[in-house]
């Protein structure tokens, strides 16, 4: 029996398809919270700009 016959082979794959997918929604994830976080910081900026030029 080989180390890498096809079932082997299938779980390391299916291992490293589930790693790459957890990595990249963690990193998306990371960037939408980055992205949220900077919409609110210029929403509240323009607000204060606008009360203060009434």
């Amino acid at each position: 029996m080989e180390f890498l016959d096809n079932d082997t082979l299938l779980y390391i794959a299916v291992i490293i398809i589930f790693l790459a997918f957890f990595l990249w929604n963690k990193r998306q994830t990371k960037k939408n919270r980055e992205d949220q976080k900077n919409r609110n910081f210029r929403k509240r900026y323009h607000e204060k700009r606008n009360r203060r030029n009434r």
